[in-house]
């Protein structure tokens, strides 16, 4: 179950064909619900390889439940019941969210996504008719996520047309920045009350961090943490260019969290010494209308759109733009021709937060820059004891030095970062996220029992 797949692009939909591939390879038969738009989005869906195995039911109408969590993603203030009515916190706490509810758009406000998710997850429960041995995933949770499952399966136990099911919700959004704030109390709190409330079921929590899951522990809620799944890629294909540039990638779309701020002043700094020198190549996806504000009028004229299977290097600009959601074939060769993997995350939002941008640049052993003081410094340290395999920045004024001195070292670095590959393929796939969960091997079994 995943509210959040509506569109080809972005890592929910890649998530969800991860950990479909592994349940396939565990011996089950995966199906997805989705948000109804996916296939309006996508009308040529059914070519996309990753989803061979996976059966898609196009259901939810309401997405990104965590806008009213009380983690660091959401804007709630005060905990609430099942039913959505704030009922943590003092009585002007709790009137003044309850403003702030009225405030939201009709569609949007909580009780409204809290009824219209209840209700898409009971009924595709009861068409699903889960038996024992069945699993139900929810493949991005939240706390405010889990107060509309205790409701569906509420719902459910007073229509009395299930039995005992088993659930895991993976939580992959950070709980608070640096210290446990009251809002973080709350989370604990609202989920914990949500559990209580599911007693009759076996539903499990999992943290796709050790950082989020000792942050779920400091709010006393009880999870595991896992590894975060990525594809499997067997080696990069590096461009050919007469320049030998190494090509900056900054993969995906950008956001606020991800820095889109920090790319024109960046950007600035290092078009004429590192960019139109021909000593590197920057790589970005570029929406299709205002991305000029990312872009010095001095870059812009390079900024006309391309296709995804041409990475050649702009004229003279040292730029290479990709416009819109890429496919997963597209997006996955434009990460082979990285040099290296350059993220402007907040650390503040990504303190506890996977990405899985990092793992996608780890599997396919390209060093990386990243900011300190978050979950992808943390992986860059701990993979440190076999060798560097990239570099870890406080400020953003700080990359353009990194980069002026990285090719002195790169070469080393490239061999670390592809020992450092194997480790990610085997630790970091959807078959071992879901063992990690507990989830059966049904397929090791099924040989046992033949042998």
């Amino acid at each position: 179950m995943d509210d959040n797949v509506r569109d080809i692009g972005g890592h929910y939909l890649e998530l969800a064909s991860l950990l479909a591939d592994g349940a396939y390879r565990l011996g089950y038969l995966p199906q997805l619900v989705a948000h109804q738009t996916l296939p309006k989005l996508n009308p040529d869906l059914s070519r996309d390889s990753r989803l061979d195995h996976l059966c898609i039911d196009a259901r939810f109408a309401v997405r990104r439940m965590e806008n009213w969590s009380l983690g660091v993603d959401g804007s709630s203030h005060v905990g609430r019941d099942i039913q959505g009515t704030p009922n943590d916190g003092a009585l002007p706490e709790r009137l003044w969210q309850t403003v702030c509810d009225g405030a939201s758009r009709p569609a949007r406000r909580p009780k409204a996504m809290l009824q219209s998710w209840a209700s898409v997850f009971a009924e595709s429960v009861l068409q699903f008719s889960p038996r024992p041995l069945d699993k139900i995933v929810v493949n991005t949770g939240g706390d405010f996520q889990l107060l509309a499952l205790a409701h569906a399966v509420g719902e459910l136990d007073r229509r009395g047309e299930t039995g005992p099911m088993t659930i895991h919700v993976v939580f992959h959004f950070a709980v608070y920045e640096t210290v446990v704030t009251a809002r973080a109390r709350a989370f604990g709190r609202q989920v914990n009350a949500a559990m209580a409330a599911m007693q009759g079921h076996r539903v499990h929590l999992h943290a796709t961090t050790e950082s989020l899951q000792q942050q779920l522990a400091a709010v006393g809620v009880d999870a595991t943490a896992i590894p975060y799944p990525t594809r499997y890629r067997s080696g990069r294909q590096r461009e050919s260019s007469s320049s030998n540039a190494t090509k900056i990638l900054l993969a995906g779309m950008p956001r606020a969290e991800k820095g889109r701020g920090q790319i024109y002043g960046l950007l600035e700094s290092i078009e004429r010494p590192l960019l139109r020198s021909g000593r590197f190549v920057w790589s970005m996806q570029l929406p299709p209308k205002r991305w000029q504000r990312m872009i010095p009028p001095s870059m812009q004229s390079g900024c006309d759109a391309k296709s995804p299977d041409q990475t050649e290097r702009l004229a003279d600009a040292g730029l290479e733009v990709l416009r819109g959601n890429l496919t997963s074939q597209a997006y996955h060769d434009w990460l082979d021709t990285a040099g290296i993997g350059l993220f402007l995350y907040d650390p503040g939002r990504y303190v506890a937060r996977c990405s899985g941008v990092l793992l996608e640049m780890m599997i396919r052993g390209v060093p990386v820059i990243v900011p300190d003081g978050c979950w992808l410094a943390d992986q860059v340290r701990q993979a440190e004891h076999n060798g560097p395999i990239g570099w870890i920045y406080r400020s953003v004024d700080q990359i353009p030095e990194i980069l002026n001195t990285a090719e002195a070292t790169l070469a080393e670095i490239n061999a670390n970062c592809r020992r450092h590959a194997a480790h990610i393929a085997a630790y970091h796939s959807g078959k071992n996220s879901l063992l990690k969960m507990g989830i059966d091997d049904h397929a090791a079994a099924s040989v046992r029992q033949a042998s």
